[in-house]
C-alpha cells in the first residue's frame, strides 16, 4: 500500500534516467511542477535535446553513474534497460533518495498516478502499480465528472481562505464556515456569475456566520 502525497518540487533537483518517449513525458510533467530536471541517457528524443539546448533541462549523454544522484530530491528511472534499472534503484536506496522505476513496482519507492487537472483541482488515480491502463481508463471516466465550475469554486475559495484564517483562529469554526459555503450549492450557482461576484457572495456568507 502506497501513501498518497502531493509534493512541492519547485526548484528541486530531480534526476531522470532515460531519454526516450517515456522519459520525455516524465520530464514534461516535472517541468510543469517547476522541478530542476537533469537527464542522464546515452541518447535522447528530439524534444529532450531541444529542452537541453534551450536551458530548460540539463542533459548528460552517457550512461548513469551513482554520482548523478548527488543533490537530487527524487529520481525517475525511465529506461528499459533492466541492469540500469536495478543499478539506479540500488544507488538511490544507498543515498536515501526516493526512486520511481517506470513499470517496475518492485523497484519503486513511489509511483506516479494518472493525473486529471481542472484549474486548481488535481485528482490522482492509482491502482498501486497493478494496472496503469486501468488507472488511465478511470481518469477518462472522472474527466466527465470534474467540471469547470468545480475548478472555479476551488479558485474562489482559495481567494478567501487567508481571510477566514486571519479572522477565525478556531479550526472548528473555519471548518463550519467552509462547510456552509459548500452546502449553499456554490458549485451550481457559480456558473451564473463571474469570480468577483462569486467572491462577494462568499464573503457575505462568511460575514453571516460571524
Amino acid at each position: 500500500m502506497f501513501y498518497p502525497i502531493f509534493i512541492e518540487l519547485q526548484d528541486r533537483r530531480v534526476l531522470v534516467i532515460g531519454g526516450g518517449a517515456v522519459a520525455e513525458r516524465k520530464v514534461d510533467s516535472l517541468l510543469d511542477a517547476g522541478a530542476n530536471v537533469t537527464i542522464v541517457s546515452p541518447s535522447a528524443t528530439h524534444r529532450l535535446m531541444e529542452l537541453a539546448r534551450s536551458g530548460r533541462v540539463t542533459l548528460h549523454q552517457r550512461r548513469f553513474e551513482p554520482s548523478d544522484l548527488a543533490g537530487a530530491s527524487l529520481a525517475i528511472s525511465a529506461t528499459d534497460d533492466p541492469s540500469t534499472q536495478k543499478e539506479v534503484a540500488a544507488a538511490a536506496a544507498s543515498k536515501n533518495i526516493l526512486v520511481n522505476t517506470v513499470d517496475k513496482p518492485d523497484l519503486c519507492d513511489f509511483i506516479v498516478p494518472s493525473i486529471l487537472r481542472r484549474g486548481e483541482i488535481t485528482v490522482a488515480i492509482s491502482t498501486s502499480g497493478n494496472s496503469p491502463a486501468l488507472a488511465a481508463e478511470l481518469r477518462k471516466r472522472f474527466d466527465g465528472v470534474l467540471t469547470d465550475a468545480m475548478a472555479r469554486t476551488a479558485r474562489v475559495l482559495g481567494a478567501v481562505r487567508n481571510e477566514v484564517h486571519e479572522r477565525y483562529p478556531d479550526s472548528e469554526k473555519r471548518k463550519r464556515i467552509f462547510e456552509t459555503i459548500i452546502d449553499s450549492g456554490i458549485v451550481d450557482w457559480i456558473s451564473n456569475c463571474d469570480d468577483d461576484a462569486a467572491i462577494a457572495r462568499v464573503r457575505q456568507m462568511i460575514d453571516g456566520d460571524s
